[in-house]
């Protein structure tokens, strides 16, 4: 299997459109090399259409070039695409894998037959490095199923060498009438599908939230896809879940109970094995300051070496634990619950309200956090005063998410939004303090007991965290009061 990372530009052309000589741009004693190819491209899909729907396609070339199999995937990702020179009638494991999260095990079957008469021109610079390519690509399509449907249309690609060159190409053929085409694929273009759908209304609650859901599945599902890919984004994903889960939470007298219940207790679970490994990130980034500010001569023993050593090992032991459950029923069932509450949330009656009614869920979150953040400022310093400063931070995460979900429907609730971001943030730093304290006594403590290793370091860290835990209760107890 291989990684593509660099993208193309693909631009939409006239069929009457002469293609310019480009010789000039291979350079002195350059040369241009002109081949074509009939290409034959067969898409697959589920049933349901689920690859379209994340953005990604895959399909299995039969042809002179690139024969195999690819998997495109979605504009941003890293990497951009995986290829398979594989030459079975199945797709190979690899992307199989990569793709589970989006199928859900559900069956693959072909959905569109495309074929390409191309012309590539190669301009090679005197050192014999690419500068450019061009691909001139006449495509019909049929589509495949129920209905088919034929098509054609006339793509030029222009695929970037080793300097600017390509830009000086895509350019001349722009100045000829190429124009871009749009963020579609060939599967797209030959399923019908290019066309961006309208943006949904905010006239009810039931748009207004479900507009929000419906984004928050999305982020889970290409945090999905990135773990798949080996490019963990877990801060982004748990963010997401905890928008999701503050929304369950806030809408709750909105929703079905019983599949809210069944969402909620699977995003607990996803979201915690994710925190397991994004704590250790944060942790160690944080240690990592706090180190980097010492004076040399307080950093005693192989304090910085230990610490990175030991939350690369626990992240990367927490991180093998969630890959270990990529394809497990637990998470594939959670990703398919996903797929129905981002399409039809199982809304209640009192969802069709106007939408400027989410005022009062907005205000009444915001109380909550209020409230929490003066009970937890009345109690003494201690496990109780942490746990219930932890759960007045949770509470302003809840009044923050709720307020910038109402935004297009209220735009009163950004000042709401900034106000409980404000309070999460201060809230943050604390509980940070209340982790890090956790690790350094543990880790100081293994530290006095090995030869040439000292806890003092870790001690001195500790100290620091708990004089910033305290001025964040003093500023607690002043915002309380």
């Amino acid at each position: 299997m291989t990684r593509t990372d660099a993208r193309p530009v693909v631009l939409a052309a006239p069929d009457d459109l002469l293609l310019p000589d480009l010789a000039d741009l291979a350079g002195p004693d350059g040369t241009v090399e002109v081949v074509q190819h009939a290409l034959a491209d067969e898409y697959l899909d589920t049933d349901d259409g689920d690859l379209a729907a994340g953005g990604v396609s895959l399909r299995r070339r039969s042809g002179p070039v690139d024969a195999g199999w690819l998997l495109r995937l979605p504009a941003g990702s890293e990497p951009a695409e995986l290829a398979s020179a594989s030459s079975a009638r199945t797709p190979p494991a690899a992307l199989a894998a990569a793709s589970l999260g989006l199928t859900r095990g559900h069956a693959l079957r072909p959905v569109a037959e495309v074929t390409t008469q191309q012309t590539v021109t190669r301009l090679v610079g005197a050192d014999g490095d690419l500068r450019a390519e061009v691909a001139d690509e006449r495509t019909s399509s049929t589509t495949l199923g129920h209905v088919s449907r034929l098509d054609h249309w006339r793509t030029v690609v222009v695929r970037p060498g080793d300097d600017g060159t390509a830009d000086r190409v895509v350019a001349r053929l722009r100045e000829l009438g190429a124009r871009p085409a749009g963020p579609s694929g060939p599967l797209e273009d030959a399923l019908g599908l290019a066309a961006v759908a309208p943006a949904p209304g905010t006239q009810t609650l039931a748009d207004l939230v479900g507009r929000y859901v419906g984004e928050q599945c999305d982020q889970i599902a290409r945090g999905d896809l990135a773990l798949r890919l080996g490019e963990p984004r877990v801060h982004r994903t748990r963010v997401a879940i905890r928008r999701l889960r503050s929304t369950l939470r806030v809408f709750a007298d909105l929703l079905d109970p019983e599949p809210t219940a069944r969402l909620e207790a699977d995003l607990v679970w996803w979201s915690g094995l994710l925190g397991q490994v994004r704590d250790r990130e944060v942790l160690a980034a944080r240690l990592a300051r706090q180190l980097a500010a010492l004076p040399p001569e307080l950093v005693l023993g192989p304090v910085v070496a230990d610490v990175d050593a030991t939350l690369g090992r626990e992240r990367a032991q927490h991180l093998r634990r969630a890959e270990a459950e990529l394809a497990g029923s637990r998470l594939l069932g959670l990703l398919e619950s996903l797929v129905r509450w981002r399409t039809e949330p199982p809304f209640l009656e009192g969802a069709s309200a106007p939408a400027d009614a989410v005022r009062p869920y907005v205000t009444g979150a915001g109380r909550t956090a209020r409230k929490r953040l003066r009970t937890a400022a009345g109690e003494s310093p201690g496990p109780r005063q942490e746990e219930r400063l932890h759960r007045a931070r949770k509470a302003a995460k809840r009044a923050r998410y709720a307020a910038e979900l109402a935004e297009p429907a209220w735009p009163r609730a950004a000042r709401h939004a900034r106000r409980a971001e404000k309070l999460q943030t201060l809230l943050g730093e604390h509980q940070d303090s209340v982790v890090s304290e956790a690790f350094l006594l543990r880790a100081g403590s293994a530290a006095g007991g090995r030869r040439g290793h000292n806890g003092f370091t870790y001690g001195l860290l500790l100290a620091g965290e708990r004089r910033r835990a305290s001025r964040v209760r003093r500023r607690v107890r002043r915002r309380a009061g």
